[in-house]
């Protein structure tokens, strides 16, 4: 692979991850459904305490379940994305989120709000000439938990 397709496929991952936020942000759960492989895993497991889950309706469900009921703001920084091979590459992101439940909706008892700073450990794979986020993991350093 050449400089320049490196650097064409590096752009259309950081693509794929700037719309993974904005429609994650803005509740568009069909669109973001589609940035995944149809066998794409999600781990939140250090969040949720549940095993990774697989298969894209699994995925936008647990999704929706943490954040349907909340405004939300998703900002990744520092992109470190390898290509492992012509349709496959890893990605690590620097994150921020801020998450703001409406009074009632929490999924943590007595918490209105977080503000959580972490990483999203990432596999992409090409399909079908997209490239699609394949495995997401999700680890946090540290979250602030706000009172309702």
């Amino acid at each position: 692979m050449d400089a320049l397709a490196r650097l064409l496929d590096t752009e259309a991952i950081k693509l794929v991850k700037a719309r993974y936020c904005r429609l994650l942000d803005t509740k568009d759960w069909d669109g973001l459904a589609a940035l995944f492989t149809d066998d794409a895993v999600m781990d939140v497991e250090q969040d949720t305490g549940n095993p990774p889950m697989t298969g894209v309706a699994a995925i936008i469900d647990q999704i929706r379940f943490a954040v349907d009921h909340a405004a939300t703001s998703h900002q990744v920084h520092s992109p470190e994305i390898t290509l492992t091979d012509a349709d496959a590459a890893t990605g690590l992101w620097a994150m921020q989120d801020r998450v703001v439940w409406q009074p009632g909706t929490s999924p943590v008892p007595g918490v209105g709000s977080i503000t959580g700073y972490g990483q999203y450990h990432e596999r992409y794979r090409r399909e079908g000439g997209d490239w699609k986020i394949a495995a997401l993991k999700l680890t946090r350093f540290h979250v602030d938990m706000h009172a309702d």
